[in-house]
């Protein structure tokens, strides 16, 4: 019996989305060098009961070990991941809560932007939620008074206002893509 590399367990939505746990399951298959003859059935075996009764239902009268890896997982997306309407996913932006830190808020605007398909307006779009949805007037009147304020140059000084002794490793986790959710600030 072969050794594996780390564990794979049951799909629970409570846990991760469907996208995450197969693109876990990707990397553990790889990791593990499954062949392709394999994969389904390995992915039929460690989805987990529930999942592979919702799939048995989804394609009658198909047989979930006849179909391909490719088309089990796109009709187990549009189940669990329907596309989501842009202009539902842009309404989600919303303002920093009350004992959210600034780190946490800039984590969760990104967060919701997965799906806004704001492309090239990204940046733009949450430098404008960020000013916007600030609780605090004192950060707010601070870079609206910027001029060329950019994403970047918004979240350092909002962090800066808040904790002037913050490190450098918070601001490069902020401003990165890593969505970091310090307690400070």
């Amino acid at each position: 019996m072969a050794v594996l590399i780390g564990a794979f367990g049951a799909f629970d939505e409570s846990v991760e989305t469907w996208g995450a746990y197969t693109e876990r399951f990707d990397f553990f298959v790889a990791a593990n060098s499954i062949k392709d003859d394999v994969k389904v059935a390995t992915f039929l075996s460690v989805m987990g009961a529930k999942v592979f009764s919702l799939l048995r239902s989804l394609v009658q009268p198909e047989k979930p070990g006849n179909m391909s890896y490719t088309d089990i997982v796109k009709v187990l997306d549009s189940h669990y991941s329907p596309k989501p309407l842009q202009i539902a996913e842009r309404f989600r932006f919303r303002n920093q809560e009350e004992e959210e830190t600034i780190a946490q808020y800039v984590a969760v605007l990104k967060r919701l932007t997965e799906h806004c398909d704001f492309k090239d307006s990204l940046d733009d779009a949450l430098h404008d939620q960020l000013v916007c949805g600030l609780r605090s007037e004192a950060i707010q009147k601070r870079l609206l008074t910027e001029a060329g304020l950019t994403l970047k140059k918004a979240i350092e000084i909002a962090l800066s206002h808040r904790c002037p002794l913050l490190s450098s490793w918070l601001k490069n986790c902020v401003l990165s893509s890593t969505f970091c959710e310090d307690e400070i600030c």
